[in-house]
């Protein structure tokens, strides 16, 4: 794991503008709704789905992107 408070890799990932994080949340939200549905629903997640929530979390937020790994 590396350190994220090094300067290096934050500058290797920019952050992304307030619109296009603002955009990023509201597709993350939108996986997290239908992961929800399908576990409330009994049928489980399941491993597609937990990839787009992984996909959209790395998506998202690209600052944590060294910690995953």
């Amino acid at each position: 794991m590396g350190n994220p408070n090094n300067p290096e890799i934050l500058a290797a990932v920019p952050p992304p503008s307030a619109v296009e994080r603002k955009r990023r949340e509201i597709m993350l939200a939108r996986v997290m709704l239908v992961a929800i549905d399908l576990v409330l629903s009994g049928e489980g997640m399941g491993l597609e789905t937990a990839r787009d929530l992984v996909r959209e979390v790395r998506h998202c937020f690209p600052e944590l992107v060294d910690e995953f790994v």
